[in-house]
């Protein structure tokens, strides 16, 4: 087995075999993360540093970190304890090494490059680890979004999950066009109709629309902001004027109510005032973003922007979670992207249909995974995520972060992340991200990898004066 070259030995000790500490009087010759080849006599482990401590004025530096895995007599990772060690010699661990300990811990997806001071290596992701909520956050500017696209083009092509995308800002609208310098079989399993795009206009894809009528009666009653308690009267009268209905349109149920009592005119002229019958959301004769996802694509891309109403990408998101919900024991696996998540599962809802969409994820984040309904949520403050959500994730992925209090709030969440690893996220380039869950052998730095497809939104250039440009 070689190691790295340019990676300076220490001596390293552990008292159980599985924890281990070292120390050199040299620089300190780890990060936090480097994965180690640990060599004793008659024994050779795997292992990560978790923390280091530089010495002063030259003295000794010092760390500690974890025995992940017992190596054979050719340096092949194996199943077995460890024993305790003295003396042990400690090298960065070569991209072999790596690769073969990932897979052997049943990591598969390609998802960029581990992010070390020794070695650079393929860094692998779990697909069946995404049978747990995911977290992933950044601030603008760190990669979030192209991340996010990597991590779905490579579900897409090593999983048969289904995918269903809420996608405020149209970036992920072309994720089915695949680039031409893409391998052959990412196009075969990219393309060809695997990604269907629901947007307001129709336009690159298909119209993304609603029905009101098979909604339970509670979210419709959230779109008319309707209270129970407050609005008790008209609440009574909605339960009754809808039971009664046969066509439970919202043009039809207006019409039906303007013609009827006084009771029932109060409540057609409420859904006049909040100007929903002018929406462009209602499916009419088209089929419904709920009853497209039924018919089984591999994923379904939901661009939310682009109605004319606030109102509206939150009542189609709560239609297709409604119904998600509502068809759970089919127990078909589904992973529900949601980007910008702070929209739809806001730590302080505002309207009663945000309240209602935050009540709805937080069941599935609670008790959908038993049922195979499984959250990726995207976005750039923890902060601004119902705490009852963000407490159910068990994958994480970190890129920069500057803010100490969103910080300190993922380390109290996510217990399990080296504080180290967690805290090295302020100094992060652009694409750098930390990995750890389920979803991961180890916890890990990264590089995120190339894109197979197109991004759909991009940032407005700042327009440069002629002087600027030719200056």
């Amino acid at each position: 087995m070689t190691t790295n070259p340019g990676a300076r030995s220490a001596e390293a000790t552990s008292l159980d075999g599985r924890t281990f500490t070292f120390e050199t009087d040299r620089a300190v010759p780890f990060r936090a993360g480097d994965m180690v080849l640990l060599r004793a006599a008659g024994a050779a482990a795997l292992g990560q540093v978790r923390r280091t401590t530089a010495g002063t004025h030259g003295g000794t530096s010092h760390g500690e970190g974890a025995v992940l895995m017992a190596l054979d007599a050719d340096g092949a990772p194996v199943r077995g304890e460890v024993p305790p060690f003295l003396d042990a010699t400690i090298d960065g661990a070569p991209a072999s090494l790596l690769a073969a300990f990932q897979h052997a811990a049943g990591a598969t997806l390609p998802v960029g490059s581990w992010r070390g001071s020794t070695v650079d290596a393929v860094a692998l992701l779990r697909a069946g680890g995404f049978n747990r909520h995911t977290f992933l956050c950044g601030q603008s500017g760190s990669g979030k979004t192209y991340a996010l696209g990597v991590l779905l083009e490579q579900l897409l092509l090593a999983t048969d999950l289904r995918l269903v995308v809420l996608d405020p800002n149209a970036d992920f609208v072309r994720l089915g066009e695949v680039r031409p310098d893409a391998p052959g079989p990412a196009s075969d399993r990219l393309g060809g109709g695997a990604v269907r795009v629901l947007r307001a206009d129709g336009s690159g894809g298909e119209p993304l629309r609603m029905r009101f009528a098979t909604m339970p009666a509670r979210a419709q009653a959230a779109l008319l902001q309707l209270d129970p308690v407050a609005d008790r009267g008209e609440y009574s009268q909605f339960l009754r004027t809808v039971a009664s209905l046969k066509d439970g349109s919202v043009p039809h149920l207006v019409a039906h109510l303007l013609d009827g009592s006084a009771d029932e005119r109060a409540l057609g002229q409420r859904i006049e005032n909040l100007g929903m019958q002018d929406w462009e959301v209602w499916a009419r004769d088209l089929p419904s973003a709920a009853e497209v996802i039924r018919e089984g694509p591999r994923a379904t891309v939901l661009d939310l922007g682009g109605f004319h109403h606030p109102l509206e990408p939150l009542a189609v998101s709560l239609d297709v979670l409604e119904d998600l919900w509502a068809r759970r024991a089919e127990r078909v696996p589904t992973l529900v992207v949601i980007d910008e998540a702070h929209n739809l599962c806001s730590a302080e809802p505002g309207v009663a249909v945000q309240e209602r969409v935050t009540e709805r994820i937080a069941q599935i984040a609670a008790e959908g995974r038993k049922y195979g309904l499984w959250l990726l949520l995207s976005t750039q403050r923890p902060s601004k995520i119902h705490p009852q959500v963000l407490s159910q994730c068990d994958n994480l992925a970190l890129m920069r972060m500057n803010s100490t209090a969103d910080l300190d709030e993922l380390a109290a969440v996510f217990g399990f992340v080296p504080p180290a690893m967690l805290q090295a996220s302020p100094h992060f380039l652009q694409g750098e991200m930390l990995l750890a869950g389920a979803f991961v052998p180890v916890p890990t730095l990264a590089r995120v990898g190339a894109r197979l497809t197109f991004e759909g939104g991009s940032d407005v250039p700042v327009p440069l004066s002629g002087l600027t440009r030719h200056g």
